[in-house]
């Protein structure tokens, strides 16, 4: 018998933006990406992101695009539980949207509870009752829609959550296929109440011992991170250190995964509460 193992993916999705129409251009707002997840069973699914869209079409024909990268993003979406991954901010045409679309690499990485690790892929799938996404995929890339109007700003932010919980994986193929996904984006009545930390990924450019802190870049904006006192946590490859040795091992070139006390979209100078350094920099 074919064994199905359930996963959970959360699209959060806050703002939006326009759709197409001649005349007058429509006012454009500013919105700030973000990625974030619930919960999942595998403690990793690694998966590559190269586009962000909203449509303002059935078919997703007419795109606004959120975010764009040729290399790719890597996000590890089962380490987002309660996280909020600042991916960009970018200025978009009001409007009414009716798809949300995530383009991403056909093949992903899944860690099974006892840590090893399975190369899996997207399988395409249709819209099922209940289920409003689709899946369509080519040869190298995957288009996960949501379909069903996109409530934009509201609140500024556009949360892309992908629900994996919800995710289906046949375990029995090779490589493991994912069946079943399901994303969605967050209104601002489903985050009401619930507290998300901020997660921002570096690329550091300078460190500076005497006032404990670094600057670091994260497309094209450079950040001045200052290291708490009361750092939860500083694992520099893999090795843990107190908080007040935690600056002098960071280094210019190095990349990090940086939880927050501020808004990445809204401040340039941040404190981190911990600290991991991070396997690729997407710039």
């Amino acid at each position: 018998m074919k064994r199905i193992i359930t996963a959970a993916t959360i699209l959060l999705f806050s703002c939006g933006g326009g759709g197409g129409g001649g005349g007058t251009t429509p006012p454009a707002s500013s919105v700030s990406l973000y990625f974030t997840d619930d919960m999942s069973v595998y403690p990793s699914i690694l998966v590559t992101v190269y586009e962000v869209n909203l449509c303002s079409d059935q078919q997703c024909q007419q795109k606004v695009n959120l975010f764009s990268s040729q290399q790719g993003l890597e996000v590890d979406l089962a380490k987002l539980n309660g996280i909020l991954q600042y991916i960009t901010t970018t200025s978009i045409p009001q409007g009414t949207y009716n798809r949300l679309e995530v383009v991403m690499d056909k093949n992903l990485t899944i860690t099974d509870p006892s840590n090893q690790t399975h190369p899996a892929v997207f399988s395409p799938m249709q819209e099922k009752p209940n289920k409003p996404n689709t899946v369509q995929c080519d040869t190298q890339k995957c288009y996960i829609r949501f379909n069903g109007t996109v409530n934009p700003f509201a609140t500024g932010k556009l949360i892309v959550d992908f629900v994996l919980k919800e995710f289906e994986v046949n375990t029995l193929t090779s490589p493991w296929l994912v069946t079943e996904v399901k994303m969605k984006p967050l209104t601002p009545e489903e985050m009401r109440g619930i507290s998300y930390e901020r997660e921002i990924h570096l690329r550091v450019q300078s460190v500076n011992a005497q006032s404990n802190s670094f600057t670091g870049t994260w497309m094209g904006k450079t950040f001045t991170v200052n290291i708490s006192p009361n750092i939860r946590e500083c694992e520099i490859y893999k090795i843990k250190y107190p908080p007040n040795t935690c600056v002098n091992q960071i280094a210019p070139s190095m990349c990090l995964e940086v939880k927050v006390q501020e808004d990445p979209a809204t401040s340039t100078t941040l404190t981190a509460i911990k600290i991991e350094t991070d396997k690729k920099c997407m710039n």
